[in-house]
């Protein structure tokens, strides 16, 4: 059971990380190294997970469309930046 939570926990790392990347840098800009940098893990555990930067993408895309309270924006990757509550 560890090594499944271990998984998931790195796969949301993963994700977290390409989200801020291709905010940041745009798709094409956005580099796998950068991805690891950010997430601080290895090649490895990227494509354990994602076979590529496009299914890793789309992975980013995927969880931006089922996440709860998202508010439509023109670059679905933006969805995925932290929201502030006003009170």
């Amino acid at each position: 059971m560890a090594s499944q939570a271990r998984g998931i926990r790195t796969r949301r790392q993963l994700l977290d990380a390409a989200a801020s990347t291709f905010l940041e840098h745009g798709y094409e800009g956005a580099s796998i190294g950068e991805i690891t940098r950010r997430a601080g893990l290895t090649r490895g555990a990227v494509y354990f997970h994602f076979s590529s930067k496009e299914e890793m993408a789309q992975g980013v895309l995927d969880e931006a469309i089922t996440t709860d309270r998202v508010r439509p924006q023109v670059l679905k990757l933006q969805e995925l930046a932290p929201v502030q509550e006003i009170p």
